[in-house]
């Protein structure tokens, strides 16, 4: 929020009740009839209440939007931190506390469970995919060069080659 509007609004709410002491004052002239400067008075007071509660009204919706993307901003970043093995190891953590207590395990891990075998098994398949792309560049400029190599000139019906245009010999 911009604190620039902050100051904007406390420096108003100021002048607001520098008004009202202003008039609390008025009231004590013989000037005046007293009820003239409290009705004034009243009515400042009104105008500063009104003020004040459409603006915070507005700064309520815009707080909620702020909030929202805040919230869901956070929900992002914390997802992104999370380690999903951190998932399995509590539920080890929390079988091996059923198990002490003598409850029956609700879940059922398998013994050989390795954290890295996800990560590892995705590198290899990355490597895979890198090695089969070579191969196929590879072999298609193998087949390429033998197109280049072994092409035949280009025969009419009669099996006579076109004469080659002089620009093509340049």
């Amino acid at each position: 929020m911009n604190m620039r509007l902050f100051q904007e609004i406390f420096e108003l709410n100021q002048a607001f009740e520098l008004v009202i002491e202003g008039l609390k004052r008025m009231e004590k002239v013989t000037l005046f009839p007293p009820d003239v400067p409290r009705e004034t008075r009243a009515e400042v007071v009104l105008v500063q209440v009104d003020f004040n509660r459409q603006f915070f009204d507005q700064f309520h919706e815009v707080f909620e939007k702020d909030e929202g993307w805040a919230c869901e901003f956070t929900d992002a970043c914390r997802e992104k931190r999370i380690d999903p093995d951190d998932a399995y190891l509590e539920i080890r953590r929390r079988e091996e506390m059923r198990k002490k207590k003598g409850l029956p395990p609700r879940v059922t891990l398998m013994s050989d469970w390795d954290m890295g075998d996800e990560r590892r098994y995705d590198e290899d398949q990355a490597e895979r995919r890198k090695q089969t792309a070579k191969k196929r560049r590879k072999k298609g400029r193998k087949q390429q060069t033998k197109a280049d190599k072994g092409a035949k000139p280009a025969t009419t019906e009669t099996g006579i080659a076109p004469k080659q245009e002089e620009n093509s010999n340049q």
